[in-house]
Order: structure tokens, then C-alpha cells, then sequence
């Protein structure tokens, strides 16, 4: 707690370290494994301290080997210490998807409650020039296994608060965090401020078109509503925050002020999160009609090449022009 002090304005990757401090301060069982997060401190900086005050024990740093890192953070968490598992490109987490997917996620179904798995891998997805293999998001392959939590912060106090909720939860969490979110900043409360799994949030409160995203995409989100409000055009943009659970009440009731919906995303469109936001607000709608279109990376590969990348990844003007054509 900082109780007394004011709000603070801190980085993205400040967010992350100062909540993994306190939390390593709170829980001597929680130990960190990734690849240069000792004295290096972190691809991003993320760790950065953290090495200095709790030693190589607590904050150790693995070769590159997805598989066994994910593996030995599993096993780690079953044996009874809390462990954050640092994946530096989320393209990478496929190498260690069966101990995340098959062991960690239903360990506690095929126990009957009895083992847990308190374990958090932070996956740092998204395009920023550096190729195909360093660029995907693949959170919507997660979002369908039974037993884990997905979780994708936009904000640097949803980042604090969210990896708090994580790293205090009994079962295996993703922790998806975007690397064009690094070098932004945001307020974060002088008090401690846990954010839980499955609670959306009101971005930008608007009457015309609801736009739900998440991570990155949020901040593309606001920008195309900010250019659509000169036009007239008012966007209520709802940040996910959740992916598994998801917040279905707060799309449905947005959604049922406005009567569209346009979901974006930087993974693909194809069983995307789009999709399942989609479908899940029309279920819950029943019969109450709304239109809805998604907005996602074109079909292809993300590219190295600068111009090649942009056309790709979705972008204020395609998410405005989403809008426009939804409402004509």
C-alpha cells in the first residue's frame, strides 16, 4: 500500500516491475524464470530492480527453451511455489502449450481440487518490425481451454493490477501484454488496486456504435473514435481487459444502447476474439437485432518490412471505416 501519496504517472514496464516487486515482497514463495530478466533486466526493462533486491534465486534467468521454461514453472507451481514464467515472444508459447494446456490448466479437474497450479506465464505478443515469427497474437487459441484465465491490459494501472490478481491467483493465468505498450504511460493509484478477471471496462463512454478491443487495440480503438467524433459519430469503446472470463453483461448492455458492435484485434479474424465476442453478445441478445462487424489482421503473415506490417495490422482509419460502413 502507498497510502497518503499521491498518483503517480508511470510507464507500462514500470507498472509490471513495481507490481512483481510487491507482490515478491508479499509472497516469499513467488519466484520469476525468463530469459534475461536477471541483471539485464527484462527485454523490455520490466524487471529491471528486481534481480538487484531479490537475488538469482527468486529472479531467475533460463536459456532459450519455451518448452522447458513453461515445463519447470508447471511443475514448480504443483510443488507448492508460485512462479511467473516470462515468454519474450508470444509466438513462442506454442512450444510450451502442453504443459500449460494439458497439465496446468487441468490439474485441478483431474484431482478433484485437490492440486493447484499457481502459476502466471506473461507473453509479450504483437508487431513491432520485427517479422513473422516475432509478431503474432495468439490469445484466441488460449481462450478455449477450460481452466485458464486469460488476461490483456491496455493501461499501465490495469497492468499493475491485473499481474496482481494473477500472480494472488490458485490456477494458471495468461498474462498478455503488447510491446507497443512498453513505452506508454498512465496513472496509477496511490493505493493498491487489484483488478479482477472478468470485469470490462468503459473506455470512452459513447450512444452510436460500441467498439470492443483489447491490449493494443484500444488505444487504435480511441483514436478512430476521436476521428469519427468530428464526423458526429459518438463510439462507446469498451476495453476487454478479460478475454477468459469475458464480460458479457457490460458488451450486452453497451451494445443494447447503441446497436452495433465492432470488435478489433491485431490476431486474425478467423476464430478470433471478435468472433467470440460476436457470438457471445448475440446469444445473450436472443432475438434483439444489432449489427456487427470486426476489424483484425489481414490474412498474412506479419511482415519486417515497415509498409508491409502497417498494412496488415489494423489502424485508426480501417476501424473508422468499419464504423462508417456499419452505420450506413
Amino acid at each position: 500500500m502507498r497510502g497518503g501519496a499521491a498518483a503517480t504517472r508511470v510507464y507500462f514496464r514500470e507498472a509490471i516491475a513495481r507490481a512483481l516487486s510487491e507482490e515478491m515482497a508479499r509472497d516469499p514463495a513467488l519466484v520469476l524464470i525468463g530469459q534475461d530478466i536477471g541483471r539485464f533486466g527484462g527485454a523490455y526493462r520490466e524487471f529491471t530492480g528486481l534481480f538487484e533486491r531479490y537475488g538469482a534465486q527468486r529472479v531467475r534467468d533460463a536459456p532459450v527453451a519455451e518448452a522447458a521454461m513453461i515445463g519447470v514453472g508447471v511443475g514448480a507451481a504443483a510443488a507448492g511455489v508460485r512462479a511467473l514464467v516470462s515468454i519474450t515472444y508470444m509466438d513462442f508459447l506454442m512450444l510450451g502449450l502442453d504443459p500449460l494446456v494439458n497439465y496446468a490448466a487441468k490439474a485441478r479437474y483431474k484431482t478433484g481440487g485437490q492440486l493447484r497450479v499457481p502459476l502466471v506465464v506473461k507473453a509479450t505478443a504483437g508487431a513491432r518490425g520485427q517479422g513473422v515469427a516475432h509478431s503474432q497474437c495468439i490469445e484466441a487459441w488460449l481462450m478455449s481451454v477450460p481452466g485458464l484465465v486469460v488476461v490483456a491490459p491496455a493501461t499501465a494501472a490495469d497492468a499493475y493490477g491485473l499481474l496482481k490478481s494473477a500472480l494472488r491467483h490458485d490456477g494458471p493465468v495468461l498474462f498478455v501484454d503488447h510491446k507497443r505498450l512498453y513505452p506508454t504511460a498512465g496513472e496509477l493509484p496511490a493505493e493498491e488496486a487489484l483488478v479482477p478477471f472478468g470485469r470490462a471496462r468503459i473506455a470512452r463512454a459513447g450512444s452510436d456504435v460500441t467498439i470492443a478491443a483489447h491490449a493494443y487495440t484500444v488505444r487504435v480503438a480511441l483514436a478512430a473514435a476521436e476521428e469519427l467524433a468530428r464526423e458526429g459519430v459518438d463510439c462507446e469503446v469498451i476495453d476487454l481487459r478479460s478475454l477468459a472470463p469475458l464480460d458479457v453483461d457490460t458488451l450486452v448492455m453497451s451494445v443494447t444502447r447503441t446497436g452495433a458492435l465492432v470488435t478489433v484485434e491485431e490476431g486474425q479474424a478467423t476464430c478470433g476474439v471478435g468472433a467470440e465476442v460476436a457470438a457471445r453478445v448475440r446469444e445473450a441478445r436472443g432475438r434483439e437485432p444489432f449489427r456487427v462487424a470486426r476489424v483484425a489482421a489481414l490474412p498474412a503473415p506479419v511482415s519486417s518490412n515497415p509498409i508491409l506490417e502497417a498494412a496488415c495490422l489494423p489502424d485508426a482509419a480501417r476501424v473508422g471505416a468499419a464504423v462508417r460502413a456499419l452505420l450506413s
